[in-house]
């Protein structure tokens, strides 16, 4: 039998061993403080697992069946409720809202589900791991602008707040062939938050290029004073 026949297909070819499989698998051959995955060493609260335990043990038979595809109609609702206030509009739960199992999936939805060969996606370096190699498997063309150290007096400690992106810079990568701009904020893995200024730019030339903003959030709960978490819908309504 011939193996060329199951062979990795080209559209995954470029991607390489995830970073996190190898910090992994370095920490269970030494055994090191692992300090790469955010594990946390203490339990749920007891509430969570108490819901968790009471819906499984629970005589509501459907709970056990496929829910709703796009997400269970308590959690959309209960979504709309809160996003709307965040975002500062009415989120329709029906037509605006797809729940995923997880980041990744959200990611890996929104990107391909949105790319043709040759679509650009501009990424901000440093950037989390698997936001190039989901671009690379939809057919996508992967356009990098890092994040560049202000220049400083010398006054106090450099932060992640020292990091921007210099706006003549980020302008001249969209073009007509920009599909979208991958937005992390808070970013993984310097902890910068993003401004209001910072994002108004990236939202203005969002729109100027009628171009689609991904924006991966998933620290948006783990901003800390004086920073203060700004989400970009909020600029396009």
């Amino acid at each position: 039998m011939s193996k060329e026949k199951f062979q990795l297909p080209d559209r995954y070819k470029t991607v390489g061993n995830s970073v996190w499989n190898e910090f992994t698998q370095l920490a269970i051959e030494h055994k090191p403080l692992n300090l790469g995955q955010g594990f946390p060493d203490f339990p749920a609260p007891d509430y969570v697992t108490k819901a968790l335990a009471d819906v499984a043990a629970g005589e509501e038979a459907l709970l056990h069946q496929y829910t709703r595809g796009f997400g269970h109609v308590r959690l959309v609702n209960a979504l709309s409720k809160l996003y709307s206030k965040l975002i500062g509009r009415p989120i329709d739960a029906f037509s605006e809202i797809l729940v995923t199992s997880g980041a990744y999936e959200a990611l890996f939805s929104s990107i391909g589900g949105h790319t043709r060969p040759g679509d650009e996606f501009i990424i901000i370096e440093p950037f989390f791991d698997c936001y190039e190699p989901m671009v690379l498997a939809a057919g996508g063309k992967p356009v990098y602008i890092p994040l560049r150290p202000k220049s400083t007096t010398g006054n106090g400690p450099t932060t992640s707040a020292d990091w921007v992106l210099d706006p003549d810079e980020l302008a001249s990568k969209f073009n007509s062939n920009t599909k979208a701009i991958i937005l992390n904020t808070p970013l993984n893995p310097l902890g910068k938050v993003f401004t209001v200024d910072e994002l108004t730019t990236i939202a203005n030339l969002c729109k100027k290029w009628n171009t689609l903003c991904i924006s991966d959030e998933v620290y948006e709960w783990m901003t800390y004073k004086p920073n203060k978490h700004v989400r970009i819908g909020e600029f396009y309504y």
